[in-house]
């Protein structure tokens, strides 16, 4: 059911899968110039970033939408995480080496917590930073943490034989909620190809990709 729904989102979403395309096409298209980078690390996030895009679409296609959340966030950390190294030397090493000791795993929890991540986007690029935000909080809100709201947009409430019966849904295709998922799919890979322009702008320039983003900018 969930690949019959997959396929029913391909054939028919003429809103929100064209946007969710056309984002895949620029990730594969800045992965694939990946030619001698300065950097190591930074460019292998990237690719990581992308896989966890395009798993966050299969979800949301499928209807799996508090799943698809869960790599929502994924995808956006990523990102996150790759300018957080980027523009603080030496963090590269630090993460690399998270597993080495108690003490280094420690010390990459707490380089790599969300404020300090969020911190150095907001230096670099504010109006970003914003976007990512909130749609880092909506990612938890919906899925990435088993919150309230994750649970009720999927609950229905069923009056039986004087009692009730609750139903969450597992697939919800051709849903208003499989909209919010593919809506937030867009979205989130979007703003994560900005966060990642700031690492390699003049590849993402030279290609065109910056202004295929910005053909998009009103999802943000």
């Amino acid at each position: 059911m969930a690949n019959d729904n997959v396929v029913a989102t391909f054939a028919n979403d003429k809103n929100e899968y064209p946007l969710v395309s056309a984002i895949d096409q620029i990730f594969l298209t800045i992965v694939r110039a990946l030619l001698n980078p300065q950097a190591v690390v930074e460019p292998i996030i990237l690719m990581r970033s992308h896989v966890a895009y395009r798993a966050t679409a299969l979800l949301a296609m499928a209807g799996m939408n508090p799943e698809a959340f869960v790599q929502a966030r994924s995808c956006l950390e990523n990102a996150m995480y790759a300018l957080h190294m980027n523009r603080n030397a030496g963090l590269d090493e630090v993460w690399l080496r998270r597993h080495d000791d108690e003490s280094s795993l420690k010390r990459t929890r707490s380089e790599f917590s969300f404020s300090n991540v969020i911190k150095t986007l907001e230096v670099e690029d504010a109006k970003n930073a914003m976007v990512a935000r909130s749609l880092y909080e909506r990612t938890i809100d919906f899925g990435a943490h088993p919150n309230e709201r994750a649970v009720t947009a999927n609950l229905t409430v069923e009056r039986v034989n004087g009692g009730k019966k609750l139903k969450q849904a597992y697939l919800s295709g051709g849903t208003v909620q499989q909209r919010h998922s593919m809506k937030t799919t867009a979205q989130v890979g979007l703003c994560s190809l900005y966060i990642f322009r700031l690492i390699f702008r003049e590849r993402f320039d030279i290609l065109g990709l910056t202004a295929s983003m910005d053909s998009h900018r009103n999802l943000l």
